[in-house]
C-alpha cells in the first residue's frame, strides 16, 4: 500500500500535476500529449503541423513547403504548393486557393465584387461564379444568372430552375437523370400552392411547406417484382409527417414522437433505426431491429462501449481497456482537450480495467489500489 501511494505521488499531485509515458500536465497552465501542447486551453494549442491562439489566430503547414496564416476574420496569407503565394485583407482585397467549399476565391471591396469556382465531379468540370453587390447580382460559367430577388436562372445537372420575385414564383424543368426522379417539371406560387410532376415523383403542395402529398415510384425495382413505390404526407409540417419508401420509413409527431427506419434498397429488413420521444430528449438507436443505444439527454447514455449517468459517472471501453470516472460534469462525450486540461479538477475517482487487472485512484492518486493479473 505504501509503495502504491509513493508511486502515485511521484506522478500525480492532486489535480494540478500528472505525468505518464506520453503525457504530462501542470493544470490548468500547460499540458502535453503526444505531439499536442496546450497552454491555458482554449487560449493556445500547438500540434506538429499547426498552432492556434484563442481560435482567432491560426497557422498551419502543408506539404511541399505550403503554409497558411490567418487572423479571423480580417487577415490571411500563405503559400499554396501549386498556385503560389496568396493574401487577403477582408473585406478590402484578397485571394485564396481553397476556403470552405469554394476554390480560387477572389474578392474586392466585398460585397461589391467576388469571384470563385466550385467543382462538379459528376460533370467533370469546374463552374466559375461572379457576384456583384452580394447577394443581388451573379452569373456563372454554365449560363446561370440572377438579379435577386427579381429574376434568376440556375442550371443544375439535368435541370433548369427559375424564379421571379423570389420566393413568390419558382418553376423548374427536368431532363432524365439516373440519380433523381426523372424528366418532368415543377412550379410553386408561394405561399399558396405548388406541384411536382416527374417520371418517378408526383407532389401536390398547399400553403407550402405546411401541407404536401408525395407519391414516388421505382420502375427498376418494380421490373424485378419488388415494391418500388412510396409516399410522404405532411399535414401540417413540421407537426405531422409520415413517409414510406423502399429505403426509409418515418413517422413524426413533432415534438412528441418520431420513429425512423432505414432498410436495404429493395428490401431485406431493417438495417438501422431510431425512436425519439420529446424531440431528442429520449432516443433509442437500433441495429437490425435490436436496441443498441439509449440516450436520455443529458442524464443517461448507454451502449456496448459507453455508459454515462450525468453528472456522476462515466464508463468507456476502447482497445480492451475500460475506464470509469466520477464525477463526469460534461453533458457530452469525452473531449480530448478538456480531459487534458480541466476534467481532473472534478474527477475524484477513476478506475481502469485491462484484462484481469484493475486499478483504482481516489482523490487524484492520493489513495490508490489495484489487483488482478
Amino acid at each position: 500500500m505504501l509503495s502504491s501511494l509513493l508511486l502515485a505521488a511521484s506522478f500525480q499531485i492532486g489535480p494540478f500535476y500528472e505525468q505518464k509515458e506520453s503525457y504530462a500536465a501542470v493544470r490548468p497552465v500547460v499540458s502535453r500529449e503526444g505531439e499536442t501542447v496546450d497552454v491555458a486551453w482554449p487560449l493556445f494549442t500547438r500540434h506538429r503541423d499547426w498552432w492556434r491562439f484563442a481560435y482567432v489566430v491560426n497557422w498551419q503547414r502543408s506539404g511541399r513547403g505550403g503554409f497558411q496564416f490567418s487572423v479571423a476574420p480580417l487577415w490571411f496569407n500563405g503559400r499554396d504548393p501549386d498556385k503560389g503565394a496568396y493574401a487577403g485583407l477582408f473585406p478590402l482585397l484578397g485571394s485564396h486557393p481553397h476556403i470552405l467549399t469554394v476554390y480560387d476565391l477572389k474578392f474586392g471591396l466585398w460585397p461589391l465584387w467576388m469571384q470563385y469556382s466550385v467543382p462538379r465531379p459528376s460533370e467533370k468540370k469546374w463552374l466559375e461564379t461572379t457576384v456583384v453587390l452580394f447577394p443581388f447580382v451573379n452569373w456563372r460559367s454554365d449560363g446561370s444568372w440572377a438579379v435577386w430577388p427579381l429574376y434568376g436562372v440556375k442550371r443544375q445537372r439535368e435541370s433548369l430552375h427559375r424564379y421571379a420575385l423570389w420566393p413568390l414564383f419558382t418553376w423548374a424543368s427536368y431532363s432524365e437523370d439516373r440519380d433523381t426522379s426523372g424528366a418532368g417539371s415543377s412550379w410553386m406560387f408561394w405561399p399558396l400552392c405548388g406541384s411536382v410532376c416527374r417520371e418517378r415523383e408526383r407532389q401536390t403542395m398547399f400553403l407550402p411547406p405546411l401541407f404536401s402529398w408525395t407519391r414516388t415510384s421505382s420502375p427498376a425495382l418494380e421490373a424485378k417484382g419488388r415494391a418500388g413505390g412510396g409516399f410522404r404526407l405532411r399535414c401540417p409540417w413540421p407537426l405531422f409527417e409520415m413517409e414510406k419508401t423502399p429505403r426509409r420509413s418515418r413517422l413524426s409527431v413533432f415534438p412528441f414522437f418520431e420513429d425512423v427506419s432505414l432498410s436495404k434498397y429493395g428490401g431485406g429488413g431493417e438495417e438501422s433505426g431510431v425512436m425519439r420521444f420529446g424531440w431528442k430528449a429520449v432516443e433509442l438507436y437500433r441495429e437490425k431491429g435490436e436496441v443498441q443505444e439509449v440516450r436520455v439527454f443529458p442524464f443517461w447514455v448507454k451502449n456496448s462501449g459507453y455508459f454515462r449517468l450525468w453528472p456522476f459517472w462515466e464508463t468507456s471501453s476502447c482497445g480492451g481497456t475500460e475506464k470509469s470516472r466520477c464525477l463526469a460534469l460534461l453533458p457530452i462525450r469525452w473531449i480530448p482537450a478538456v480531459d487534458r486540461n480541466w476534467s481532473k479538477f472534478w474527477t475524484f475517482y477513476e478506475r481502469e480495467l485491462t484484462g484481469g487487472a484493475v486499478k483504482h485512484s481516489l482523490f487524484w492518486g492520493i489513495i490508490s489500489w489495484g489487483g488482478g493479473e
